[in-house]
């Protein structure tokens, strides 16, 4: 192998794991952006009543309720605010791990590929 196809391989295997980090990591920091910053801001800007429900020393799900009004105006944030800290950790890991999946199949097929 020469030295301009090792070159060529190592940049690979680098874009193959810039790629996996960025599948890894991506969605679970916009996960915890959404639930650290953006639904509070949201939810006081729309004037929701906060609820929070611990389980535990570390775990502290939260929600917010809005009246009637809001929740006519707004249906879509309303409901997307109403939905528990939880919930929204439980769709980033599972979006996680669907890109994850959907990276495996890509570079399976592109290995298969290079090979024939």
């Amino acid at each position: 192998m020469s030295t301009t196809d090792e070159g060529r391989e190592r940049k690979s295997q680098r874009r193959l794991t810039l790629s996996f980090l960025v599948c890894m990591v991506g969605p679970l920091v916009v996960g915890v952006i959404l639930n650290a910053l953006v639904r509070p801001g949201i939810a006081t800007a729309l004037g929701g009543e906060r609820h929070s429900h611990s389980s535990g020393v570390r775990s502290q799900d939260t929600w917010w309720s809005f009246d009637a009004d809001t929740v006519r105006q707004h249906p879509v944030l309303t409901g997307f605010l109403e939905a528990s800290d939880g919930l929204i950790a439980v769709w980033t890991l599972a979006v996680t791990a669907v890109i994850l999946l959907l990276r495996w199949l890509i570079v399976v097929r592109m290995t298969r590929s290079r090979r024939a």
